[in-house]
């Protein structure tokens, strides 16, 4: 949902809430007004009436729309005591409806004698002022609702252009072109901060992308040349004729400089995969790769005893970087023969959504949600490096690809589901039975 979306439903929010108690109170107000107005005007009949019979003259049935009457009384009540009184009437007969009528009552001495003077008038109900009421907040409302839906997008854009821009800009920002951020100086004091340290934090990126590049580029040129250098001097070393102890220490020798090349080529491989430099992506005919990666591997399947059955179905096309192509299945492929045992099982299988790769193998002793960190490798795999998973979950993150992991029924199984978008399968309608092949190495 956008700002400007959640502002406008608090607004209305809080207007919804609003409304009815500040008709509530006008309400009162309203009625309370009419009820003093109509009090304070038969307490002034009541005057005037009580003057006339000073006077001797007569007081007439109505005064100034008002019905009222004069009895002497018995009682004497003081002169600023006045009763009074609010109640239901029926005024016409004929009608069904019931008016409101205030009656003030009050006590006067004239010549000697105490007089009750009752004045009463019709006002306006309850109901009818609620009626008003109602007429005037559905109004009110739908007006208030219009004007704010028809204005926040306007005012938005005004008001939130700048933070757009800067949301723009961050979009499109990109560590490999290096180029630094500028923004435009905005009248808001909040863009303006937000601008400032959007600024120096995109520099500051910039600056350790180019410093970590260096590094790893600097790191991975400089092992390269001890690494060749201890390795030609192994080499020289297994010629001649030696035997032993010693012999096996060059071996163990050769084969620590071998892995030590391989974290190498490893780590650098997965610092370019997170400074994004293969961003750039094509349509490619993942079905072929999957089959010469499936061929490839036919001849060291053989040799450690295992058979392969695969079902790869035609002309299923990803979105992927061509030179991460072979990284994916390398170590997918390549982790199901190191992590199975003699007279195993490995099934890879390719279908428009999804690719699945399943081996044979001992139960893993890490934790499942661990599989995927770097430096992870089952114990009965001293000469894997332990990033090939790491390598594997990189990519697929960056091309939005989901890689999860089970161990089933004996069964190590890694599925990788491609996104809709990143898939079009071209099914061969024509040939059925092409779609899954079943090949027994």
């Amino acid at each position: 949902m956008k700002i400007v979306d959640r502002f406008t439903l608090w607004f209305l929010g809080v207007t919804l809430l609003i409304i009815p108690i500040n008709s509530y109170i006008t309400y009162n107000s309203i009625k309370k007004e009419i009820d003093k107005a109509a009090v304070e005007r038969l307490k002034h009949v009541n005057a005037r009436a009580a003057e006339q019979l000073a006077r001797g003259e007569a007081v007439g049935e109505f005064m100034q729309g008002c019905r009222i009457k004069a009895t002497p009384s018995d009682s004497t009540m003081p002169a600023d005591f006045f009763l009074i009184t609010d109640r239901d009437v029926k005024h016409d007969p004929d009608l069904e409806d019931y008016d409101r009528k205030i009656t003030v009552a009050s006590w006067h001495q004239i010549s000697g004698v105490s007089y009750k003077i009752i004045s009463g008038d019709y006002v306006t109900r309850s109901e009818q002022i609620l009626a008003g009421l109602r007429v005037s907040i559905f109004w009110k409302l739908i007006i208030l609702i219009g004007l704010v839906v028809l204005t926040a997008r306007l005012a938005s854009r005004l008001v939130l252009a700048p933070f757009y821009n800067t949301l723009k800009k961050l979009q499109h920002f990109n560590l490999r072109s290096r180029k630094k951020l500028e923004f435009k100086p905005t009248r808001t004091k909040e863009f303006n901060e937000l601008n400032c340290f959007v600024g120096k934090m995109t520099d500051k990126a910039v600056d350790d992308y180019i410093s970590l590049k260096e590094f790893s580029e600097n790191a991975s040129h400089e092992l390269q040349t001890p690494l060749a250098i201890i390795r030609s001097k192994l080499e020289l070393m297994s010629e001649y004729n030696i035997e032993g102890e010693e012999a096996v220490l060059i071996s163990d020798m050769q084969n620590a400089v071998d892995k030590l090349t391989r974290i190498n080529k490893s780590l650098v491989l997965l610092a370019r995969l997170e400074n994004n430099e293969y961003e750039s992506q094509e349509t490619l005919n993942f079905s072929r790769f999957v089959r010469e990666s499936v061929n490839t591997f036919c001849d060291l399947v053989t040799l450690k005893g295992l058979t392969m059955e695969y079902r790869i179905e035609e002309n299923v096309d990803v979105k992927l970087h061509a030179a991460l192509v072979d990284i994916l299945l390398n170590n997918l492929v390549g982790n199901a023969i190191r992590h199975n045992y003699p007279g195993g099982h490995i099934s890879v299988e390719l279908t428009a959504g999804k690719l699945v790769i399943s081996n044979t193998g001992h139960e893993p002793q890490e934790p499942v949600e661990e599989m995927f960190r770097r430096f992870r490798k089952g114990a009965g795999c001293q000469n894997s490096v332990g990033i090939g998973l790491s390598i594997v979950k990189q990519i697929c993150d960056m091309n939005g690809f989901t890689i999860n992991y089970r161990f089933q029924a004996g069964h190590h199984i890694i599925t990788v589901d491609f996104p809709p978008a990143s898939v079009s399968s071209k099914l061969l309608q024509n040939d059925a039975r092409s779609l899954h092949e079943k090949t027994q190495l």
